[in-house]
């Protein structure tokens, strides 16, 4: 087989690491912003150090839409979005800028 037929497949582990703060230092999330779920039903507000608030309870965007979903685990990264314009766009579609903006860095 060909070299590219060998090759293995990039998993999404294998890429960098983001916190959530870092979209707040890039400028695409601001502190108050409110996240949503994809579907409206869900609300958590960004605080200054990336984590989220929902109701009184601070934590990650991932234990946060865990517990708003009652369930044991989440994938923050795709179940919040964020308003932009008249657009509700997933945070993870945010953190690849971030990704692809450190891959341009020297």
């Amino acid at each position: 087989l060909e070299d590219p037929l060998l090759a293995l497949a990039s998993s999404k582990r294998s890429e960098p690491r983001i916190p959530s703060s870092a979209l707040i230092e890039a400028g695409l999330v601001k502190a108050g912003d409110i996240l949503r779920d994809g579907k409206g039903r869900f609300e958590a507000v960004v605080r200054p150090d990336g984590a989220v608030m929902f109701g009184q309870i601070i934590g990650s965007i991932h234990k946060i839409g865990a517990l708003a979903q009652g369930l044991p685990a989440c994938n923050g990264w795709t179940f919040w979005h964020v308003r932009k314009g008249a657009a509700l766009v997933p945070i993870d579609v945010l953190r690849q800028r971030v990704r692809a903006e450190m891959a341009k860095a020297p």
